[in-house]
């Protein structure tokens, strides 16, 4: 299985998507990431994969489960930060709604044109929910959970281990009380999207484009309880793009000179400054800039005016977007958009492009609390895009939902 499946479309570099097409022939990279065609709007992307899904089905590569299921899906893994957990939620379909309804599952980011339009092309193409969003719930009643414990201790349909170490196992939920118990539990408790914002709004839209087809009222989702052990939230980093070189000592010195900060030994790892980020606490970041030179900033919002109205925009990476990169670095949404910052979950790799010059800086981030983000979401407040991380990634390929 480890030579079929991915991770999601979004985190598949050019040279991640050729090592995927070597490790099998039928390797679902090739359904959502087919090469480099149709990119420039010929439709040539888009038909392919539906052509390659249809020729997969009819040659029983792929087949349709015949009774309503669920799939429990396991993944043991160690986090960013090294600590060992194991994740265990399911995977099923959930139905559609209307956002301008006012109800359906809760976004937290933002989301771009683009990507919106390119899911949602391919999932009209192929008739198809080819990678899960991944949905958070409480469960409420503990429902849920209890019947994933019943079906997980079993011999599961396959186990694999990824390139990361990752451990995925997935077994299938066919017992008619079970399911019955898992709808129960979920039909008393909200959703909240932690990945896939595009896919699901891109479902919405394949939704709105084929009223008449049953299947295009769903779509494909991972569920996982915030109360499961293993659920975990990280951080996802900024890289500002390259500058001329002779602009490092000016960024450094426009930070010192605007922000209040804290010098750092110079040379510090990821991991010690990491550290002394976390001991900082909320509306710091720590900059990486080349040279060796760490700085702890502290953006500190309490005299700033309108304190107290819209307390939600005192979110880390609301402040850091705001007042480092737009207001003081003037990098603007737009640009920001347009690829003028980078991402990374990892701090590490975030120090070795500083140093290495491939970035002019990097701003590092504690992880934003559950708590915030969730009433961020209630209050219909979309955080800034790459707010957060909940690793490991829901893999691709384990179950593919057709209509």
């Amino acid at each position: 299985m480890q030579r079929i499946a991915t991770p999601p479309y979004d985190v598949i570099g050019e040279s991640d998507r050729l090592e995927y097409e070597k490790a099998h022939p039928r390797n679902v990279v090739r359904l959502i990431l087919p090469g480099e065609a149709g990119r420039a709007g010929d439709g040539t992307f888009y038909s392919g994969a539906a052509a390659l899904l249809s020729g997969w089905r009819e040659e029983g590569i792929l087949q349709q489960e015949t009774a309503l299921s669920f799939y429990p899906y396991r993944q043991t893994f160690r986090g960013p930060d090294g600590i060992a957990a194991s994740r265990l939620g399911f995977l099923g379909a959930l139905a559609l709604e209307d956002p301008a309804s006012g109800s359906g599952p809760l976004p937290h980011e933002k989301t771009l044109e683009g990507p919106r339009r390119d899911r949602t092309r391919l999932i009209s193409a192929c008739r198809a929910n080819l990678s899960a969003i991944f949905l958070l719930h409480p469960d409420g009643t503990g429902k849920v959970a209890a019947s994933l414990e019943k079906t997980a201790p079993g011999e599961p349909l396959f186990r694999f281990s990824d390139r990361e170490g990752v451990l995925h196992e997935l077994w299938r939920m066919d017992d008619p009380d079970l399911i019955r118990q898992v709808r129960e539990g979920l039909e008393a408790d909200w959703t909240l999207i932690a990945d896939g914002h595009h896919r699901h709004e891109s479902a919405v839209a394949v939704m709105k484009e084929l009223p008449e087809t049953e299947g295009a009222r769903y779509v494909l989702a991972f569920f996982c309880s915030l109360k499961d052990r293993g659920f975990r939230i990280f951080p996802i980093h900024r890289l500002v793009r390259p500058r001329p070189a002779d602009d490092a000592p000016a960024l450094r010195r426009l930070l010192q000179e605007r922000l209040p900060c804290e010098i750092l030994p110079s040379g510090s790892g990821a991991k010690e400054v990491l550290l002394r980020l976390g001991e900082a606490g909320q509306g710091s970041f720590a900059a990486l800039l080349p040279g060796g030179h760490r700085l702890l900033i502290r953006c500190r919002t309490e005299d700033r005016p309108g304190r107290g109205e819209r307390p939600l925009e005192d979110l880390d990476t609301f402040v850091l977007e705001r007042e480092v990169l737009t207001e003081l670095l003037g990098i603007t949404p737009e640009a920001v958009a347009a690829g003028a910052v980078a991402y990374t979950p990892d701090a590490g790799e975030a120090l070795r492009r500083v140093d290495s010059g491939e970035v002019a800086a990097a701003f590092l981030l504690n992880p934003l609390r559950m708590e915030a983000v969730i009433r961020a979401a209630r209050a219909g407040l979309r955080l800034p895009q790459k707010s957060t991380y909940f690793y490991p990634k829901v893999f691709t390929g384990l179950v593919i939902r057709p209509f």
